[in-house]
């Protein structure tokens, strides 16, 4: 689980071995080749043939480069060593590479590779970790957190006045019942305001979730039924802080809250290989054609921006409706890695 560090060192060496750092490898790889191949005519006739062929000469060779760096990483912490590493294997790979097509395909014409391959290898490799490391300064802990600020803000609780006024209504009535509200409030207020990118664990979130959905209840009554399925071996798991609060607060938003009949949610949080699942699905009312929906999706775009901020491409979240339920369902899964 990433943390948000004080400030990393300014020549650090950067992590080229997670899916998003590969992917864009091989994509700023790929778009550089069919650049290449596109600039060599005027006609198709002309650059189709090349542009095939740096193609093939980039696929092998950016694999090469990657497993170069990623095999030998512990190698390296210095980023200058690093960007040593990384031009020479860039020149090393993109030569061999071209040098191996020649000798297995001798008819094609292709020309034996010379120091002008080592050169455009080790020029793109260069720009490959000027890229990757540019973006790790855009995602510098300063900034990362003045960004996690900004998007934690917008998830705050935005039922602060209902909670209150519940609990007002209950202060002559139910006097236990509305200072357990404040609490409750209290504590997740105190949750909203910590530090952002803070690493909590499963207990945690669902302790908190469970604090909101009591306030809920006072609201709600029987109308929200919320069912639990929590693997106990995933309590201690890490997690962001104050990621299932908002997925179960959207929940009660536009399920419970907007329908009049009793409305179903479910929790399902479990342990599947290298990956920790959150699933909560709701009931909702589907609207009439042509009816205006409340809510612009707000609340789940900001949780899927801080798991981007924090997991890059590792972590994963989908939404929409439920296949094969009796009642039409709306489910939101997040995936997370350990």
């Amino acid at each position: 689980m990433p943390r948000v560090a004080d400030r990393p060192a300014r020549f650090a060496a950067l992590d080229l071995c997670s899916p998003g750092a590969v992917l864009r490898a091989l994509a700023l790889g790929n778009l550089a080749a069919l650049l290449l191949g596109l600039g060599s005519g005027e006609r198709a006739s002309d650059w189709l043939p090349s542009l095939l062929h740096d193609l093939g000469i980039a696929q092998p060779a950016l694999a090469l480069w990657l497993l170069l760096l990623c095999g030998a990483s512990g190698l390296w912490r210095d980023g200058r060593l690093q960007m040593l590493a990384a031009v020479l294997g860039g020149a090393l790979a993109l030569w061999l590479a071209q040098t191996s097509v020649a000798l297995l395909l001798p008819g094609a014409a292709i020309a034996t590779a010379d120091w002008r391959s080592a050169a455009l290898g080790a020029a793109l490799a260069g720009l490959l970790l000027q890229h990757q490391r540019l973006r790790a300064q855009a995602l510098d802990p300063a900034h990362m957190r003045a960004r996690l600020d900004e998007l934690q803000a917008r998830i705050r609780p935005h039922f602060l006045y209902n909670a209150l006024n519940a609990a007002s209504a209950l202060v002559h009535e139910q006097p236990a019942r509305a200072e357990q509200v404040l609490d409750d409030l209290a504590c997740l207020f105190r949750a909203s305001v910590g530090r952002a990118g803070h690493v909590s664990n499963v207990q945690d979130e669902v302790d908190l979730a469970r604090r909101y959905l009591d306030i809920e209840e006072v609201r709600f009554g029987p109308r929200m039924r919320v069912r639990w399925e929590v693997e106990p071996a995933c309590l201690q798991l890490p997690m962001p802080a104050l990621t299932l609060q908002p997925l179960l607060e959207n929940a009660v938003r536009h399920g419970v809250e907007s329908s009049s009949r009793p409305c179903g949610i479910d929790v399902r949080i479990g342990r599947h290989g290298s990956h920790l699942d959150i699933e909560v699905g709701n009931d909702y009312q589907p609207r009439p054609h042509g009816a205006s929906i409340s809510g612009t999706g707000v609340a789940l775009a900001n949780i899927s921006q801080r798991l981007r901020l924090l997991y890059d491409l590792e972590a994963e979240m989908r939404h929409g409706p439920e296949a094969g339920a009796d009642v039409p369902r709306w489910r939101v899964r997040v995936r997370l890695p350990l």
